[in-house]
């Protein structure tokens, strides 16, 4: 085991102040943070929109002899996981890479897995230097779209303070600090 794979970090601290036991790791990728979770002492569940990276998810946290719950490849805003089945939800930089109505969606689909008592905690990156100079075009939703370079086809939606409450029209924002690696919120039931 890594150490730094163990260590703590703001999320982490975040559901071990909540007490929560089962996580859902939404667009898990290739399983680096649902490991995190799994060396943390959380039973984990996740889902992404690639199979391939699920089944990459599946086999690091079973080579490194972890248990864990359903992974799937699915769309973030139809799980397919039943009502209020997780003590929380994470959602790593992935709300902040689809169209603002598409973000809206998704977080209501967050909203209905987690627990009534659960939260749902979201990282959000920051627009930078890099984002401004790819080529892309912004729609009226505020949306980069880019048009070519190595970010060809991808979506970003860098949210403001206002933009974040119209981004979360279900529950509550308990609380949300600008880290350097992006934003973080914290949306509770």
């Amino acid at each position: 085991m890594k150490i730094a794979e163990q260590s703590s970090d703001f999320i982490i601290d975040c559901l071990k102040k909540q007490g929560a036991k089962v996580v859902c790791d939404a667009g898990c990728g290739c399983g680096a943070y649902s490991l995190k979770l799994a060396l943390n002492g959380f039973k984990v569940f996740g889902f992404d929109i690639s199979p391939a990276a699920v089944n990459i998810s599946k086999e690091l946290l079973s080579s490194s002899n972890l248990e864990y719950g359903d992974f799937r490849a699915c769309d973030i805003s139809a799980t397919g996981y039943g009502d209020d089945q997780f003590d929380a939800v994470v959602s790593r930089d992935v709300i902040d890479h689809m169209p603002l109505a598409n973000g809206i969606a998704a977080i209501q689909e967050l909203y209905r897995i987690v627990k009534k008592d659960g939260s749902i905690i979201l990282t959000l990156d920051q627009l930078d230097t890099e984002y401004k100079t790819e080529p892309h075009v912004i729609n009226s939703d505020g949306d980069y779209l880019f048009t070519d370079g190595k970010w060809d086809g991808m979506v970003f939606h860098p949210y403001s303070e206002s933009e974040i409450s119209k981004l979360v029209q279900v529950g509550t924002i308990a609380n949300w600090e600008s880290t350097a690696d992006g934003l973080q919120i914290v949306i509770t039931k």
